[in-house]
């Protein structure tokens, strides 16, 4: 059985086994870019989300120092995204 390894080993296999594992482990590696960036476009837009919602509580509040009631608060921003 070691010298059938052996012989494999000297024989030349080991550059096809190796191409082989190089191959693999590109793959891998290419998934695990994939993966990355996919988590780094949803946190992005995480952060994002978050910043807008910040900003209209901070609005809001604003708009009710100044005055203004829940509804009509709620009817601009209708307003706004129509």
């Amino acid at each position: 059985m070691i010298a059938f390894i052996w012989r494999l080993i000297l024989g030349g296999l080991w550059k096809p086994l190796l191409a082989v594992l190089g191959a693999a482990g590109l793959y891998v590696k290419g998934r695990a870019d994939a993966k990355a960036k996919a988590d780094s476009r949803a946190l992005d837009a995480t952060v994002k989300g978050q910043e807008a919602a910040r900003k209209g509580r901070a609005e809001a509040v604003e708009k009710l120092r100044q005055g203004k009631t829940p509804e009509e608060i709620v009817r601009g921003n209708d307003r706004d995204w129509q």
